[in-house]
């Protein structure tokens, strides 16, 4: 398991005009929350909070101005629309031995026999999936191999196989499969035609 760790400072001053000028001393605004604690408001440093966010560690030892060190989840980052750049987090203390409900990146490996000799196209249908457990006991990814798969089969959330922890998907949920490119393409364009349908009712709003 990939082990992380945290700097915070406490935040005093809160509202849009505080949290701007924080973000211009390169740090981020933030609450911590959990349910033997009150909220408190704080602020990490922009490229400490990357740097976690991306190792993909579940568990992360989050260290307050008091030097006290608490296990906690990055449970949202929320950014930027067009920057992507991260404007607020929220960190939850967690007790180890309570189960928790995280979201983890689904990675594919293997290139299945269906592309490779049939013609076929592998569709990644989905790449995250959310999983009930204990905190130490959730990956922090989960690795698919698609190589077996021929054109026209796929792999489901009942085909994964996760020890001691519960997946909150539907297991007849497609996570990947290997389609002709006929089928992408339609698809693809079925999926352009509901959002032009869901950009028409919001202007038409």
């Amino acid at each position: 398991m990939t082990e992380a760790h945290l700097q915070v400072v406490s935040r005093e001053k809160v509202g849009k005009q505080a949290a701007k000028l924080i973000r211009r001393d390169g740090q981020i605004p933030g609450i911590f929350y959990a349910h033997d604690n009150d909220p408190v408001s704080l602020s990490v440093n922009v490229r400490d909070l990357e740097k976690v966010v991306h190792s993909q560690a579940n568990i992360v030892d989050v260290k307050f101005p008091d030097g006290k060190e608490r296990k906690c989840i990055i449970k949202a980052v929320q950014r930027d629309p067009v920057t992507d750049f991260p404007v607020h987090v929220d960190i939850m203390g967690v007790n180890l031995k309570e189960k928790v409900r995280l979201t983890i990146p689904v990675q594919f490996e293997g290139m299945p026999i269906g592309v490779k000799d049939e013609g076929g196209i592998l569709e990644h249908v989905i790449r995250e999936i959310a999983l009930e457990g204990l905190p130490l006991e959730i990956p922090e990814h989960i690795t698919v191999d698609v190589s077996g798969l021929h054109l026209g089969q796929s792999i489901t959330i009942a085909n994964l196989d996760i020890p001691n922890v519960k997946i909150l998907a539907d297991g007849h949920q497609v996570v990947a499969n290997v389609v002709t490119a006929k089928a992408a393409v339609s698809a693809a364009a079925s999926a352009e035609g509901e959002i032009a349908e869901v950009d028409k009712t919001e202007n038409a709003g």
